[in-house]
């Protein structure tokens, strides 16, 4: 006899006097009793993963989130991105481990990038690592800007600024306030406030590099010249 569960292999229904109609979600290894009497079975809904996705929306609605998490894991599990989408969301509460906002990132999902691109850049503030953290959230804002998410601009800017990286970071900012201006956000002046830094302290260095480039030229020089001079009286 066919059960519900015969269309999906991530779920295994154990059915017995005891635990008439609990499913038994298998995966990465681990069993999570979800504890759906009555849901499935043979007169339930099949467990396919949309209906495991909408269970567990509903139960989390009631904020059930225990056991609404078990639903959208067997969901995720069985590849059903809005489940893995709704986990990584409530991820950066702390609820969960961080895994389905990485799994959608190595997808090159732009909002999970986005995700833990800003999780990299809170990780600098205090950290012995800063820089690490720092160029670390500044690839993953790239690759956010590469799949979409055209707001990373503004993080982009900003961290190449505070990395020094001005002559990388005065486009990105130049492209967040026109992206600022469309979108009709309200930090465009805390924007140019970094963008006229940025292109002040990019003249000064290339001022100076300049200027100790032909110093070093007029110093060689006059010590040539001076060389010569001596060599001259001692003859």
């Amino acid at each position: 006899m066919s059960t519900p569960e015969d269309g999906f292999s991530g779920i295994e229904q154990n059915v017995s006097v005891e635990n008439s109609g609990v499913a038994f979600v298998q995966g990465s290894g681990t069993q999570h009793n979800s504890v759906t009497q009555n849901y499935f079975g043979a007169s339930g809904l099949p467990p396919t993963p949309e209906n495991l996705y909408r269970q567990g929306e509903l139960i989390l609605q009631a904020q059930g989130y225990d056991e609404a998490q078990l639903f959208l894991i067997a969901a995720a599990e069985a590849g059903y991105k809005p489940a893995m989408d709704l986990l990584s969301t409530y991820e950066q509460f702390g609820m969960g481990g961080g895994c389905w906002t990485r799994t959608l990132a190595d997808m090159g999902d732009p909002d999970a990038l986005y995700r833990l691109a800003r999780k990299a850049r809170a990780a600098r503030d205090g950290s012995p690592e800063r820089a690490r953290h720092r160029d670390e959230a500044i690839e993953l804002f790239k690759k956010a800007l590469e799949a979409g998410r055209e707001d990373a601009l503004i993080d982009l800017g900003y961290l190449l600024h505070e990395a020094g990286r001005l002559e990388e970071a005065i486009p990105y900012l130049e492209q967040a306030l026109d992206h600022l201006e469309r979108e009709r956000k309200s930090d465009e002046y805390y924007l140019e406030g970094k963008l006229r830094s940025s292109r002040k302290k990019l003249a000064r260095r290339r001022e100076k590099d300049e200027n100790r480039t032909q110093g070093g030229t007029r110093s060689r020089w006059w010590r040539r010249k001076g060389d010569e001079v001596m060599d001259a009286d001692a003859s």
